[in-house]
């Protein structure tokens, strides 16, 4: 997400107050309901640029610039603000955060949510002697679709 590094200095009273305004404290978390993205976690809009709520919280409660590290969740709920939920880290320190919680589920095949085709449809592709661009059509998907699952770039889990 580099694109929401927020500059320390950027920081003005209008921000911090209307982080203050964005969040509702419950038991533990501190829930964004302000703007959210896709992915549930909130932010700021200044300038037409996004500022994270969780880095601008970090940045508020602790003084302390985030730059060049990610501010992680203790409690895996992105909207949360709680600076006592948050944490820095590397990217590689928020995957092992997550494998050592075992939130790391690897969906494979149809299972995972970005798949374009099913293990039915792999199986026929294969072995089919059409070319991939007639594959293509008919699955109404990309060429490089077809020429990574036939040749085993995706779905290498299938024999």
């Amino acid at each position: 997400m580099s694109g929401f590094r927020f500059n320390p200095l950027e920081l003005s009273e209008e921000h911090i107050a209307r982080f203050h305004e964005g969040y509702t404290k419950t038991d533990g978390c501190w829930v964004w309901h302000d703007q959210l993205l896709a992915r549930g976690y909130g932010f700021i809009k200044s300038k037409g640029r996004r500022y994270l709520a969780h880095r601008i919280s970090y940045l508020v409660h602790y003084g302390a610039d985030p730059a060049g590290l990610m501010v992680c969740h203790r409690c895996d709920n992105p909207p949360c603000v709680n600076p006592d939920h948050l944490f820095l880290g590397t990217h590689s320190d928020n995957c092992e955060d997550r494998l050592r919680k075992g939130r790391f589920l690897q969906r494979r095949g149809s299972l995972n949510p970005t798949a374009k085709l099913n293990e039915a449809q792999v199986f026929a592709i294969r072995a089919s002697r059409k070319t991939t661009a007639q594959l293509a059509r008919e699955h109404g998907v990309a060429y490089s679709t077809i020429h990574s699952a036939r040749s085993g770039v995706t779905w290498s889990h299938l024999p």
